[in-house]
C-alpha cells in the first residue's frame, strides 16, 4: 500500500495512491478511546501546493468534483491553534487496514 499522509487543521488525510482512496482520521474525537475515521473513498487526483500549503482532491476525471484544505502549519495561521494531535501508528494501520 502506498499511503500518502497529510494533516490538516481539522483531520489527517490518508490517501492510498496504489488504488486512488482516501479517507481522514477526524481530529478530536474519540469513540470508546479509538479515532473516528471517514469510509474510504475514490479520488481521481491529489494535487499539493507546497507554496501556499493547499492541496485539492478531484473526485473525478473531469475534475469537477472537489475538495480543498491545506496542511496545518506548525504556527497555528490557518486554524488559530498551535495544537498538534499526536496519533499511534496503530491508529493509521487500523483506519488504512
Amino acid at each position: 500500500m502506498n499511503l500518502v499522509i497529510l494533516e490538516s487543521c481539522h483531520s489527517t488525510w490518508i490517501f492510498d495512491s496504489r488504488q486512488l482512496r482516501f479517507c481522514r482520521i477526524l481530529k478530536g474525537i474519540e469513540v470508546g478511546r479509538r479515532r473516528v475515521s471517514t469510509e474510504w473513498r475514490p479520488y481521481w487526483e491529489l494535487d499539493v501546493d507546497p507554496r501556499t500549503e493547499a492541496f485539492t482532491v478531484y473526485l473525478d476525471e473531469g475534475r469537477t468534483r472537489l475538495i480543498r484544505s491545506s496542511r496545518h502549519t506548525p504556527d497555528g495561521a490557518r486554524c488559530g491553534t498551535d495544537d498538534t494531535l499526536e496519533l499511534s501508528l496503530e491508529d493509521i494501520r487500523r483506519t488504512a487496514a
